[in-house]
């Protein structure tokens, strides 16, 4: 089933949707990322998928509080899956692997894995353009749609 996985994962092409690893951030596992388990903490993925895709828009002249017309970026979900613990002094890489638009919304799907090369979470976050100042959900800019399709023909 992995590999009929990764074969799929592989093929999914569409205007707006590149699936490969679009971009990789590297993080070394600190003592505070450890839960009294001695593994890193469930929550500590959404921080690694967020300073994954923070360091993703600095390298596009954009951050979350900035994608144009005055909008950032809010999360309106998450989703995680846990497949291996990772631990103390471990080096992660956090691909983000695709990302996928879809009228208001827009995903950026991620992996991470371990310095052995072995998948250790999976997750999603569904983004929104918003404008802090008027607090309102509004259209993604269309200069930063084109840089995400940009972007994946890149990969």
């Amino acid at each position: 089933m992995k590999i009929a996985l990764k074969n799929r994962r592989k093929m999914i092409y569409n205007k707006r949707i590149r699936r490969g690893n679009m971009f990789q951030y590297t993080y070394q596992i600190q003592k505070e990322d450890i839960n009294h388990g001695n593994h890193v903490g469930n929550e500590r993925a959404l921080l690694f998928f967020e300073k994954a895709r923070e360091t993703w828009l600095a390298e596009k002249n954009y951050s979350e509080l900035s994608i144009g017309d005055g909008y950032g970026i809010i999360q309106k979900n998450a989703t995680i899956e846990y497949r291996q613990q990772i631990f103390l002094q471990d080096t992660i890489y956090v691909n983000i692997v695709k990302i996928e638009v879809e009228k208001l919304f827009f995903t950026f799907f991620y992996e991470i894995y371990n310095q052995k090369g072995e998948l250790c979470v999976e997750g999603n976050t569904k983004m929104l353009a918003y404008d802090y100042k008027n607090q309102k959900v509004r259209k993604i800019p269309n200069h930063f749609l084109k840089r995400i399709e940009e972007y994946g023909m890149e990969s």
